[in-house]
């Protein structure tokens, strides 16, 4: 099968599993609570924060990063981690790197009409400030391996009409939003298209696509590593799609409930303090 067909079939999947209507059914739940009282706001605004440094902490630990949760935090807040002989200064930029892509991906995905390589292309540059200048928002022009992985990614003359293909097919897709979002990782991650940074960059347009389309953004576990890894080889390799998209849609359910938490937990401490203290 050419990796254009194999593209074509991802997009095309007809997923059964019972979690698509879990996931949508929270997701409802929590529209439902909507709107917000500033308290709530305030409580979802911290929890977006943390999340934040989470999701660039475990992004990057997927790849290999040394730094701590604590760390990534302080990265993200301007600052340098104490000093340790085992943190790379590299890993440092990965944090800023991150960060700054996701930022980009989120607003800016919201304002396009339709996915671009262009924009693809932006995430990346931003996503990859560890890569070397001439590599990031460029297609590759050499082979690239996947440590550990039975995946091997196409060849750099490919790539364009591979990545012409996936816009297209992800652009025109009728099938369920959460599955095609899905399809589109796999195959992004299957082509493989930057000599670096694709893992990273492909999570930031993950998270983009996934709010454009009301869901909540998602934060794969470096605990998970094995599972995602292995999940996504299973789709790239085996054409059997089920393993990732099941890890995916947890996630996002994960993240749905905790936020309809912060709602709840205010809720109900609103109704245990008195009204005159609230004018204090």
């Amino acid at each position: 099968m050419s990796v254009s067909e194999q593209i074509y079939q991802a997009f095309n999947y007809k997923c059964v599993s019972d979690k698509l209507g879990e996931v949508k059914a929270f997701t409802e739940d929590f529209e439902r609570l909507k709107p917000f009282s500033p308290e709530e706001t305030d409580g979802l605004q911290s929890y977006n924060k943390a999340f934040m440094s989470r999701f660039v902490y475990n992004s990057n630990a997927i790849e290999g990063s040394t730094l701590s949760l604590g760390d990534t935090a302080l990265v993200l807040e301007g600052e340098f981690p104490p000093h340790d002989p085992n943190t790379n200064l590299k890993d440092i930029f990965a944090a800023k790197g991150c960060y700054e892509g996701s930022d980009y991906a989120n607003v800016t995905f919201q304002t396009l009409a339709e996915l671009t390589e262009d924009f693809i292309k932006n995430v990346h540059e931003k996503t990859a400030l560890d890569c070397q200048p001439r590599t990031r928002g460029t297609y590759r022009i050499s082979p690239v391996y996947i440590n550990g992985s039975r995946t091997v990614p196409v060849d750099a003359y490919e790539i364009r009409n591979c990545m012409a293909d996936l816009v297209y097919q992800y652009n025109n897709c009728q099938n369920d939003p959460l599955v095609k979002i899905a399809a589109f990782h796999a195959m992004f991650e299957r082509i493989h298209p930057f000599t670096d940074g694709n893992g990273r960059t492909g999570r930031n347009i993950l998270n983009a696509m996934l709010i454009k389309e009301g869901y909540s953004e998602v934060a794969i576990k470096f605990a998970l590593k094995g599972q995602y890894n292995s999940s996504l080889e299973s789709w790239q390799v085996d054409n059997d799609p089920e393993p990732f998209i099941n890890l995916f849609i947890d996630a996002v359910i994960e993240e749905t409930k905790e936020r309809i938490k912060v709602i709840e937990l205010t809720r109900e401490m609103d109704k245990t303090i008195p009204d005159d203290t609230l004018n204090i």
